[in-house]
């Protein structure tokens, strides 16, 4: 079952603005995870979804980027390289994977997807979340 995470809108009526986000950490055969290996195809599934009034007249694009914080060792990394996502006119719901393959070594780490926001000219928007996931250990 995906953790689900706050979401931030933008400070508005919840019928004009509102989401959900949620993110779930997946081995190869598209199952929850919390033991990986290093070298197997597993990734994070992201999901979030965007309803109300307002969410035909976003634009811009979203950033989802993995923090993962080491148990032991105080070591904090963005192991996964950000994804990109373009808002969609019109619908709400968005989907993300990210590929963890060999981005961590062996070891216990707490996982955090973050999801920010740009505007269509490239600056920081204000719609975002988090989703701390449970610790996950990697073999």
């Amino acid at each position: 079952m995906a953790t689900t995470g706050q979401f931030q809108p933008l400070k508005v009526p919840a019928d004009q603005l509102t989401g959900a986000l949620s993110a779930d950490v997946v081995d190869p055969g598209a199952q929850p995870a919390t033991i990986v290996r290093a070298g197997d195809a597993w990734k994070i599934d992201v999901t979030w979804e965007l309803t109300g009034e307002l969410i035909a007249w976003l634009t811009g694009k979203w950033h989802v980027q993995v923090v993962a914080d080491r148990q032991g060792g105080g070591e904090t990394t963005h192991p996964a390289t950000p994804i990109e996502v373009a808002f969609t006119p019109g619908t709400g719901a968005y989907t993300a994977g990210v590929p963890m393959q060999g981005q961590l070594t062996a070891g216990t780490y707490d996982l955090t997807v973050n999801l920010t926001s740009t505007t269509a000219a490239g600056t920081p928007g204000n719609l975002g979340g988090f989703v701390s996931l449970s610790k996950i250990m990697v073999q």
